[in-house]
């Protein structure tokens, strides 16, 4: 089913698919394709951009982590190969294929041929891979044993460590059919085969929809599979956020979902009410400004923010006339409606036309201000810098503006958001207990354990390291309060619970400096919320500076209304190693 939708839909060649059925989906055979076919094949070329697609439909397990691998709740989650438990030609029992296994198969697909890379399982736990076919469990029992050494060769000694530079510790985008502690289920088809209710609802989704703009989240929240009976499909990955088909892009707008499902033979229109998966954490004010286009891009109509919540908005069009509102329509804010910024340049300022073009389009976030004390922000020039600087703070930020000044007003912007939220803090209602901590790690990947002589390297929020290559250390987010979010992997338990990151399974943090360079510095931001919500957006990864969401003064809290939140920063310098016979 899954490799017809590839060739009749996709129009993928045949000989870029490798399908294993049954008998051929042996642990060799799998560990061997991904190697051979994926991360080694001479026909893709090396760190390009093609899109890489896997998908999983069978059994799993979940089973008690090896002693010396650590693993959340001590559990690690496989894929069950249809020669599980037999034994091969060697005489040895077949394993299953481990989480961190798969995970560092997909990191180095991921770093040496494209990050664009889709994981769908159709499996329980969606890690932990069973399924039930008309609610009669299948499971794999979890009583295995997983050697510790079970496939070195994959994983040993192959940079291990993950630079602090590294965009997103995710390989790969993730659909997977159900959460944690449930069942992905299997159904009987008329003609008397079995597959999962997944996929069965989870293809038509990808044939309808203009998978260059629509992301794998909103794919997810599709109510077809929002409301598969007892199970719960979740998505995850650091670009889960992106277009399904154009990973490296950022998505344009947000999908527009009518609040009242239309029938087959109707489509919904701009006199009902849509729902859009932004709120007030990105900016939305009531009366904010949305313009809707179709899947061809062609402007259809206004709508207005009639309500709007934390993580989402309900949307009314602007004006009474009727306009239908084809499937998989997208919204773009084309007015905030919130205070704008204030800039100050000074007279004679040559980049002035570059800042504040006469037709900007989209709308610019920030208007020019008459006098420097009327201002939030100033600009100048000093050398060859421009210096942007916080009338009300005294900061300011320095940078090298290359000849071409048509990128400052994206750059000002992202200076701006980048500031915000490195101050951002919750001074009224703040979570007591939160904490994080780094320490240095030994050992290899996937057995890296705290160093016992290692203490808490962030000292008074700050942490200063010296650049070392082989150094590894790992961060421990500490909870000593009494929430516990379902939304995490590893949720924050309210005796004292942590989530650790960088350490075991994970893949450790490793903090060295580019050649030539003497010091680098930056800063860990950590959010809490005690209700999930997306923060995906805050991070800024096209060049220059490119974010969304409204920019809010510096003043300005977040406007959290539903939920309690805080944040905590953290100071990092890093330092060359001192030259032998210096002081």
């Amino acid at each position: 089913m899954f490799k017809k939708f590839l060739v009749d839909d996709l129009h993928v060649p045949l000989r870029n698919i490798v399908l294993l059925e049954d008998g051929a989906a042996t642990r060799a055979k799998i560990l061997s394709t991904l190697q051979t076919h994926l991360r080694d094949n001479p026909d893709t070329p090396d760190h390009g951009k093609a899109t890489i697609l896997l998908y999983f439909a069978g059994h799993g397990s979940r089973v008690d982590a090896p002693e010396a691998i650590l693993a959340p709740e001590g559990r690690i989650e496989m894929l069950c190969p249809v020669d599980y438990k037999m034994k091969n030609a060697g005489g040895k029992v077949v394993q299953a294929i481990p989480d961190y296994v798969l995970n560092r198969l997909l990191g180095q697909i991921a770093e040496k041929k494209s990050q664009n890379i889709i994981l769908i399982l159709d499996c329980c736990h969606s890690g932990g891979m069973d399924r039930d076919v008309d609610k009669t469990a299948r499971s794999v029992r979890s009583d295995s044993y997983i050697p510790v050494d079970l496939d070195r060769q994959i994983w040993q000694g192959k940079g291990e460590a993950v630079s602090y530079r590294t965009k997103s510790l995710s390989p790969c985008v993730l659909l997977a059919a159900c959460g944690a502690d449930e069942k992905a289920r299997e159904f009987t088809r008329p003609d008397g085969t079995v597959g999962g209710r997944f996929t069965s609802e989870l293809i038509p989704l990808l044939r309808q929809a203009p998978l260059g703009c629509t992301t794998a989240t909103e794919l997810i929240n599709q109510r077809e599979l929002r409301e598969l009976p007892n199970q719960s499909p979740r998505c995850a990955g650091g670009r889960s956020n992106r277009p399904f088909l154009n990973i490296d892009l950022p998505a344009t707008g947000v999908l527009l979902t009518p609040q009242k499902r239309p029938s087959r033979t109707e489509l919904s229109n701009s006199l009902q009410k849509f729902r859009v998966e932004i709120g007030s954490f990105i900016g939305v004010l009531p009366g904010t400004e949305f313009e809707a286009y179709n899947p061809n891009q062609e402007y259809l109509c206004t709508f207005v923010a009639q309500s709007v919540s934390d993580d989402h908005s309900i949307l009314v069009g602007k004006d009474a006339q009727r306009v239908n509102i084809p499937p998989w329509s997208r919204a773009v804010v084309s007015d905030w409606k919130g205070p704008q910024l204030r800039i100050h340049i000074p007279e004679g300022f040559q980049y002035a036309a570059d800042l504040f073009p006469v037709l900007a389009s989209p709308p610019q976030r920030f208007v020019q201000a008459g006098a420097v004390e009327d201002a939030d922000i100033a600009v100048k020039t000093e050398g060859g810098e421009i210096v942007i600087g916080f009338v009300k703070s005294q900061r300011e930020n320095r940078i090298t503006l290359p000849g071409n000044a048509v990128h400052l007003p994206g750059t000002v912007e992202g200076v701006i958001r980048f500031n915000y939220f490195l101050n951002c803090a919750n001074k009224t209602d703040a979570i007591e207990g939160m904490g994080l901590e780094m320490y240095r790690l030994e050992g290899e990947y996937p057995t890296c354990k705290p160093d016992p002589q290692s203490v808490n390297l962030i000292q008074n929020g700050k942490v200063r390291l010296v650049s070392d290559k082989g150094a590894k250390v790992w961060l421990h987010v500490a909870h000593q309060q009494w929430y516990s979010p379902a939304c995490t992997r590893t949720p924050l338990l309210s005796d004292g619970g942590t989530v650790t990151l960088g350490m075991g399974s994970d893949r450790a943090f490793q903090f060295e400096l580019s050649p030539g360079e003497l010091a680098s510095s930056g800063f860990f931001k950590l959010f809490v919320t005690d209700e999930y919500i997306d923060l995906g957006w805050i991070k800024q990864e096209m060049s220059p500076f490119e974010g969304t969401g409204r920019l809010r003064l510096s003043h300005e809290s977040l406007d959290l209304v539903s939920m309690r939140w805080d944040a905590l920063t953290v100071a990092l310098t890093i330092t060359a190693p001192a030259k032998n016979g210096s002081n």
